[in-house]
C-alpha cells in the first residue's frame, strides 16, 4: 500500500515576470514529487504576467493564483503567499529560475527535525547559460546554532528553501527592513534546527531586471536596523542579546566621534563568526571592519 507524501506547497510571487516565466512554471511542473500545491500571488504586473498564469491555472489544477489590488512589495507579497499555503511543508520559489526536477524530493528526504533546509544554487544568465558560479562560491553556509553567524550576512535566499509550517508559528511578522528569506532563517537558526544540502537544485537567474539585483551596500543606519530586529526578536538567546546591545552601543558611538575602538575591537574579536559567510580574505575583512568603525 503506497503511503501518500506530505503536501508541500509552493509559494511563487511575481511581478512583471512574463520574460522567463514560464520556463520557471514547467520546472515545477515537473518536479518528481507527487504532491505539490503552486500558490501564486501576482503583485499587480502590468505586462502579460496575468495571460500565463491564467493559462497555467485553466491546465493544472494544483495552481492557485490572485492578483492584488494594489503593490504590496516584495516582503509582503511573499507573506501573503505563504500564509495562503496550507501544505505541512512550504518551498519558496521565484519567478524567473529553473528548478531542477529532484529539488523538492532531495529537500524533503533531508529535513529531518530541523524547521528548514536550503541548498546552493547555479548561476544563469538571461540566455540560461551557467555563468560558472553558485551560491557558494561567495558564501559560506551554517546549520544549527548559528544565530551569530546570520547577525552581518544572509546565506539563505528564499528560492533554495523548504520549511516546515510550523516555523510560521514562531514569526509575528515580516517586518520591511529586512529581507523574508533572512528573518525566516535567522529564526529557525535561533532554534538550532536549520541546515542544508550543497547540491545545485536550482538554476537562479542574475539579471538586471531582478527583484534584488538593485541592492546597494548596506548603510550603517540600515545595520542598525537589522540589529535591533534581531534584538527584539524573541528567539534570540540572551547572550547574543547582550552582544548585540554592545555592538549598538559602539554604532551611537558613532554619533559624536569619527572612530569607535568599542566597535572595532568588537568586530575584529568576532569577527570569525560575524564574517563567516563571506568569502573574503582576512585583509578584505579588516578593512571592512575598519570602514564599518568610522563615522560617514
Amino acid at each position: 500500500m503506497d503511503v501518500k507524501q506530505p503536501l508541500v506547497s509552493i509559494a511563487l510571487c511575481t511581478y512583471n515576470g512574463e520574460k522567463f516565466l514560464a520556463k520557471q512554471l514547467d520546472s515545477i511542473l515537473n518536479q518528481d514529487y507527487p504532491n505539490v500545491e503552486i500558490i501564486i500571488s501576482d503583485d499587480l504586473s502590468n505586462d502579460g504576467t496575468a495571460a500565463i498564469l491564467e493559462d497555467y491555472a485553466a491546465k493544472n489544477r494544483n495552481i492557485k493564483f490572485w492578483i492584488n489590488d494594489s503593490n504590496l512589495g516584495f516582503n509582503q507579497n511573499f507573506k501573503k503567499a505563504i500564509n495562503n499555503c496550507v501544505g505541512d511543508f512550504i518551498a519558496i520559489a521565484d519567478q524567473d529560475d529553473i528548478w531542477l526536477e529532484n529539488k523538492i524530493t532531495l529537500l524533503i528526504k533531508n529535513i529531518g527535525d530541523d524547521l528548514l533546509i536550503y541548498h546552493d544554487s547555479e548561476f544563469i544568465d538571461d540566455q540560461d547559460v551557467p555563468t560558472g558560479k553558485s551560491t557558494l562560491s561567495h558564501h559560506r553556509f551554517v546549520k544549527g546554532n548559528c544565530s551569530k553567524n546570520l547577525l552581518y550576512y544572509n546565506c539563505v535566499s528564499g528560492h533554495t528553501c523548504l520549511f516546515k509550517k510550523e516555523l510560521l508559528k514562531l514569526i509575528q511578522n515580516f517586518p520591511s527592513g529586512l529581507y523574508y528569506d533572512w528573518w525566516l532563517a535567522y529564526t529557525a537558526a535561533c532554534t538550532g534546527k536549520i541546515s542544508y544540502l550543497t547540491d545545485k537544485l536550482v538554476r537562479h537567474r542574475k539579471h538586471t531586471e531582478s527583484s534584488t539585483s538593485k541592492d546597494k551596500i548596506e548603510a550603517k543606519s540600515l545595520r542598525k536596523m537589522h540589529l535591533n530586529l534581531f534584538l527584539s526578536h524573541p528567539l534570540t538567546p540572551k547572550k547574543l542579546k547582550e552582544f548585540i546591545q554592545s555592538l549598538l552601543i559602539g554604532y551611537d558611538e558613532l554619533n559624536r566621534n569619527t572612530f569607535s575602538l568599542k566597535l572595532f575591537t568588537l568586530l575584529l574579536t568576532n569577527f570569525t563568526s560575524l564574517y563567516y559567510i563571506r568569502k573574503r580574505s582576512v585583509f578584505s575583512l579588516l578593512k571592512i571592519m575598519y570602514r564599518e568603525s568610522k563615522s560617514n
